[in-house]
């Protein structure tokens, strides 16, 4: 039997892209990483014993700072005719694509920020119609388009980010028995997750600053619980009049940006992040001035819609 391996992002659609490749695929082990982490885990997968012939990666864009350890997996890889399929919906560095030349008879990559990654996965699976494939899929998409349209979307995503890897782990559990919403789940968000998390979005709102430069406004959430989503925090921002180009929610340990009026998926690249045209992140411990800076950079180089006076509060 062909020994394979899948390593997928742990939210919502990273779940369900593992539990997709657990149908048709059938991995000796499935691994929930982040993107900092996916390097260490490609190379631990050289190490493995028996030796893995098949790495099936999701909803993970490789970092320009990882380059490096991505290079020495596929040189490797080649090697040992160990196949890769790379699926994702991020946007990735120019610069990625240029050092995966020469790569194509061990790796194949589909990126297209048009659809979730879970969907490029049961496309290129062939799980399209599947009852409880169509439902994953519609909450995948509703979690990282952010449109809220499930009560479900929004009770995973908070249960996913206020515990830590072994609920992820046992989430996946459960989607590979195809259970969309399980007692526990709900019986945890009820319990723990629901009053607190509201509490924790208006704590950050309320230390909220503004920044402003030529008319483009910023919104700085600093010191904000990681537990908490930066799309929630600017939801409920707008909802209550506090809007902005760009907001800016700091973490311990990351950035979030988010924007309808400037790419910050180039901001984030740039400081060794990366994400979508409108959501980004940067891991790390990146200074809140140097997101600024580069911030700066961008506005001084780009066309934005200035916002009108009665969405200036």
């Amino acid at each position: 039997m062909l020994s394979r391996v899948s390593i997928t992002h742990w939210d919502i659609d990273g779940l369900a892209s593992a539990a997709f490749i657990y149908f048709k695929v059938r991995p000796v082990q499935q691994i929930l990483a982040s993107v900092t982490s996916l390097p260490n885990y490609l190379l631990e997968v050289l190490r493995q014993t028996p030796p893995v012939r098949e790495v099936w990666i999701a909803d993970l864009n490789p970092q320009v700072s990882s380059l490096k350890a991505l290079i020495t997996f596929l040189e490797e890889a080649k090697k040992r005719r160990i196949r890769v399929y790379w699926l994702d919906h991020h946007e990735w560095d120019p610069g990625v694509y240029r050092e995966l030349v020469g790569f194509d008879d061990v790796l194949t990559y589909v990126v297209d920020p048009n659809y979730t990654a879970a969907d490029l996965v049961a496309s290129k699976l062939g799980l399209r119609g599947d009852k409880f494939v169509e439902e994953l899929l519609k909450l995948s998409y509703d979690d990282d388009f952010f449109l809220n349209k499930y009560e479900l979307t929004v009770r995973w995503r908070r249960v996913l980010r206020w515990y830590g890897w072994e609920v992820r782990y046992k989430a996946l559990e459960s989607f590979k028995r195809r259970d969309l919403a399980p007692a526990w789940m709900i019986e945890l968000y009820n319990r723990e997750v629901s009053v607190v998390y509201e509490n924790l979005i208006r704590e950050a709102i309320a230390r909220m600053d503004i920044v402003e430069r030529d008319g483009f406004r910023i919104m700085v959430f600093p010191d904000v619980d990681p537990r908490v989503h930066p799309g929630e925090i600017v939801d409920v921002s707008e909802k209550n009049g506090l809007i902005a180009h760009l907001y800016i929610v700091r973490y311990p340990r990351g950035v979030s940006l988010r924007s309808d009026y400037i790419d910050v998926s180039s901001i984030a690249r740039d400081l060794g992040g990366g994400g979508h045209a409108r959501a980004a992140g940067i891991p790390g411990e990146v200074s809140l001035r140097a997101v600024l800076n580069k911030v700066f950079e961008k506005i001084d180089q780009s066309k934005y819609v200035p916002l009108t006076k009665s969405q200036v509060v």
